[in-house]
């Protein structure tokens, strides 16, 4: 009787991974085709996540960046849809996507497996690499002088450097507390007060502080550092013709040289930093 038992069992559990595969596949036949929508609706409405230089108010309160220029052209010169811009955060763009709050997420997002078990990602657009701020006082040169037992390094809620460091590379740091920081706080002002050594963030973001605070502010590549990493444009899942053309405007952007142009205007834009190359074959030396 046991055996019986058991033998209904194991088969139960194959019946049920059998039946799962043709419905998560059907979840995805059975999705609306958002790109269909963005057209018939007239407008895309694009999420979009603080972020100098790539998406940000500046100081009369309007939004500009690269990256806003690149969803204006997407919606306006390409789709001939009006676009809507909506601000999302670090650790809720998924959740917004996911609740349709916006069709899309156009900002620097850092392709992560762990967020692509949620949402799509488009082709890298940027590469960008983790850098520590620190303080010059501080003498920092090597990974010992920030891991440290007592010290801790600031990072933004849900950004690329907090993922890194408490999920796909937690042991990175031996000794030193990581602290996550959640807006309206900044965590550039946990290293400048000397309550964080400090703060993990991509290269573009922590040379921008370190230029606005050349008196105490400094950036540290170490050699131990997470190598470079991706970003891309993001939709939720099971949107296979709003990828296809989003993938289709990334190289738009690559053949074009459109950051490099945006580079002229925003000079914290760091070509080196860029998917795209500076040259084209068949361009003039």
């Amino acid at each position: 009787m046991n055996i019986i038992k058991k033998i209904i069992v194991i088969l139960s559990v194959i019946l049920s991974f059998i039946v799962s595969v043709p419905a998560s596949a059907a979840n995805c036949s059975t999705a609306p085709d958002m790109l269909e929508e963005i057209l018939k609706r007239g407008k895309i409405r694009i999420g979009w996540i603080n972020s100098k230089p790539f998406q940000y108010r500046n100081m009369r309160g309007e939004l500009e960046g690269a990256f806003v220029n690149a969803g204006n052209m997407l919606g306006e010169e390409l789709l001939k849809v009006e676009v809507e811009w909506v601000e999302a955060k670090w650790d809720t763009f998924i959740a917004g996507l996911q609740s349709g709050k916006f069709d899309i997420v156009i900002s620097n997002v850092a392709r992560r497996p762990n967020r692509a078990a949620s949402v799509w990602f488009t082709k890298p657009v940027v590469i960008g690499s983790q850098t520590f701020l620190v303080r010059k006082d501080k003498n920092i040169t090597k990974l010992s002088d920030i891991d440290k037992p007592g010290s801790n390094v600031v990072v933004r809620l849900g950004s690329a450097a907090h993922i890194t460091y408490t999920e796909n590379d937690k042991e990175f740091f031996s000794n030193a507390t990581i602290k996550s920081v959640a807006p309206p706080a900044l965590p550039e002002q946990e290293v400048a007060s000397g309550r964080a050594i400090a703060m993990g963030a991509g290269s573009v973001e922590t040379q921008q502080i370190a230029r606005a605070n050349s008196d105490w502010a400094e950036v540290v590549v170490l050699p131990e550092s997470p190598r470079s990493v991706g970003a891309g444009f993001v939709m939720p899942q099971c949107q296979h013709n709003l990828l296809h053309y989003m993938n289709t405007f990334v190289d738009t952007i690559i053949e074009t040289n459109f950051m490099a142009k945006q580079a002229e205007i925003y000079p914290d834009v760091v070509l080196d930093a860029v998917v795209a190359p500076t040259r084209l074959i068949g361009d003039v030396k």
